[in-house]
């Protein structure tokens, strides 16, 4: 009779799960809390609240379908409870004794990987099962049963979706644990690798930040691979639970909800049984006598330790740079950076050898620390050539610009996204190469350069291939008297900020005039004339336009608009100098619109509660602010026919000496005598 080869034994299995059932037990409890309690309590209050049929089916429906809202917070739930069922699954190779006993058993290791990979795997799923079971009897007793599929779909995409990101954290903590004997090197292996990349990426950019004059380092460099390494921020993404966007251009036509990305946590769940197979080939070859090793395999030995003095390195050497105000100095962030490698070698040979006689492993530390200087002194003298590069005008596809340039300040900096076209981009990389040339007197380490202003510049460049490029540049100084000097930071700049094309994107009319609804105008900084009540008058007070008899606030839009296309509104100056405070108002006029929220929903906006567990009348609004110059007449024309400006109220010009006695705009007989008396003061 022939034998069979099991790969899974029921005893094992049920002791393992009876053994910890405390880490199961508490995993069901908190999600039995989050879902069908919770679900319940909000059943009953309900009720209680609501007496129209219509209104509280309405509500108790949307109750059932916020469950996915959880799915969120589910990942950081599998984040965690992955590595406690790791650690209670596979703990036995963490103990001579244990280890020896397990491997004495007459078990295949495949049969026992099996069984114990299962067994903490039920430890998350079973849970699953229960709560979903719980919640859909609570859902069936209590919503009429035209809902019930609605509902019953959005807890199946719950107990999918869960299940898919607890399979996937629990085998990569399994595939970790096969690596370290040590107990407690587990969940500290497990949460590195978790964040190894995006940690990494991010020291890289921080480091470059410090060495090159104008690289980013905000961020991390790498981009969607970067993201796709960590999975705990893409699947947190990729269960946000929104508004699936249909129809025509991407606008959302019906109340339809999904996940963000189910594509993602479905890759994600195939990983993680990728990740089970792993675990099981090193497992296979793993040596009993590891058990009490912070690194079980030889072959990952070397991997930990340059892999701990590198991040020492980089991590522990920029704090200290900063740390000590030195972090402009290049020579003193390499000592720091060499230290720091040095110092992470040495401990992570200790933790290997488990002994503090580690000075004769010196010649791996000096071939370590001479990569890193190597490293550093490529990033000094800029052999890549990171510091200089920028796209020729033929490959960008696309420009974003984000500056903080240019007066008056009704705009909150000079933010534009995709530029496309070609005379607007070569503006920009104009801009950008002049400041490069610059760098040596602009740089961040060199503080004898005093400008008569400064400019902020962040670049975003999309180019054809589809990569992208970023620079960043802050605190450049530029001079009055290099206005018309030919190709300096300072007179492309100001070409730049006088591009009327460029101008218009950044107000941006239509995008306003898509808001909704235009319902408040109102202008700030006006100063009232004086009469009986206030003798001398009042400064600094905002008039409100809405309200007032016979006003028309689309007129006033229209003309502000005629008025900024003749190019007396909207009108940039690079310096706040003698010329911009002559032909600009203190006064800016103020638009507001509204949106009822359900609409700016249906819009494609961004995420807002349902409309029926909304309050009534919640809308979504927008404004935009302009400053009023003497030369938009159209609207000047408005403020004088619906406003009072000129008999009750005047605009003060920044230069407020020369301002008072010009600024009339109407009947100035009541203003007149008050004029005198300033200018005579």
């Amino acid at each position: 009779m022939g034998s069979a080869t099991s790969c899974f034994n029921s005893t094992l299995y049920r002791k393992t799960m009876t053994r910890f059932w405390p880490l199961w037990a508490l995993y069901g409890v908190i999600w039995a809390f989050l879902i069908p309690l919770n679900l319940l309590n909000q059943f009953f209050w309900l009720q209680e609240r609501y007496q129209g049929e219509l209104d509280l089916q309405s509500m108790l429906t949307s109750a059932a379908l916020d469950i996915p809202y959880l799915l969120t917070m589910g990942v950081a739930l599998s984040l965690v409870f992955g590595a406690l069922a790791a650690m209670a699954s596979f703990g036995y190779l963490y103990n001579n004794r244990s280890a020896a006993m397990m491997h004495a058993l007459p078990l295949r290791r495949e049969a026992l990987f099996t069984t114990q990979y299962l067994a903490g795997l039920s430890c998350l799923l079973l849970p699953h099962l229960a709560v979903a079971l719980v919640t859909a009897a609570a859902e069936l007793a209590f919503l009429p049963m035209e809902c019930w599929g609605e509902a019953l779909a959005a807890l199946a995409v719950w107990l999918l979706v869960q299940s898919g990101t607890a399979l996937f954290f629990f085998s990569f903590a399994a595939f970790c644990a096969m690596f370290t004997g040590h107990i407690l090197a587990l969940p500290a292996f497990y949460v590195i690798l978790n964040f190894l990349v995006m940690v990494i990426s991010t020291l890289l950019a921080e480091l470059m930040n410090r060495f090159f004059y104008g690289f980013p380092g905000r961020g991390w460099v790498g981009g969607r691979l970067v993201e796709w390494c960590t999975p705990v921020y893409l699947l947190s993404q990729a269960c946000n639970w929104n508004v699936v966007q249909t129809g025509e251009s991407g606008v959302a036509v019906t109340r339809e909800w999904g996940l963000a990305s189910p594509s993602t946590v479905a890759i994600y769940a195939v990983a993680g049984l990728v990740f089970a197979l792993l675990a099981l080939l090193v497992y296979r070859h793993r040596h009993v006598e590891s058990a009490g090793d912070v690194v079980s395999i030889p072959l990952v030995r070397p991997i930990f330790k340059y892999g701990v003095s590198f991040c020492a390195g980089l991590c522990f050497g920029t704090f200290t740079s900063t740390f000590l105000g030195w972090q402009a100095d290049a020579v003193f962030l390499t000592a720091c950076v060499l230290f720091w490698t040095v110092a992470g070698y040495f401990t992570a040979e200790m933790l290997l050898k488990k002994s503090f006689r580690v000075l004769n492993a010196w010649k791996g530390c000096a071939a370590v620390a001479a990569a890193m200087a190597l490293l550093c002194a490529a990033c000094v003298y800029d052999l890549f050539g990171v510091e200089s590069r920028i796209p020729d005008a033929g490959q960008v596809a696309s420009i974003n610009l984000s500056a903080d340039m240019g007066y008056p300040m009704d705009i909150s900096g000079f933010h534009l996204s995709q530029i496309t076209e070609p005379g607007q981009i070569q503006q920009v990389l104009d801009l950008h190469q002049a400041i490069i040339n610059e760098r040596d007197r602009n740089g961040a380490d060199n503080y004898s350069i005093y400008g008569d202003d400064y400019i902020f510049f962040y670049v975003t460049y999309t180019l054809k291939d589809g990569s992208t490029l970023s620079r960043e540049y802050s605190s450049v100084p530029i001079f009055l008297d290099e206005l018309d000097k030919e190709g300096s930071v300072t007179q492309l700049a100001d070409q730049l900020i006088q591009n009327r094309g460029l101008i218009s994107m950044v107000y941006n009319f239509a995008s306003f005039e898509e808001q909704g609804r235009l319902v408040e105008a109102y202008l700030t900084d006006v100063r009232m004339l004086p009469n009986s009540l206030s003798p001398e008058g009042e400064d600094r007070s905002t008039l409100y336009l809405d309200g007032a008899a016979g006003e028309d606030l689309e007129g006033l839009w229209e003309a502000v608009k005629a008025d900024f296309a003749d190019g007396s509104i909207g009108v940039r100056y690079l310096f706040s100098d003698e010329e911009r405070l002559r032909n600009t108002y203190r006064t800016d006029l103020r638009f507001q619109w509204e949106l009822p929220l359900e609409e700016q929903l249906g819009r494609g906006g961004q995420y807002a509660p349902a409309a029926e567990s909304s309050p009534v009348g919640q809308t979504y609004s927008s404004s935009l602010s302009i400053t009023l110059t003497p030369n938009a007449s159209r609207t000047l024309e408005w403020l004088r026919t619906f406003s009072g400006l000129g008999s009750q109220y005047e605009l003060v010009l920044h230069d407020e000496e020369t301002a008072v006695g010009s600024v009339s705009t109407g009947d100035t007989s009541v203003a007149a005598p008050y004029q005198e008396a300033v200018l005579a003061d």
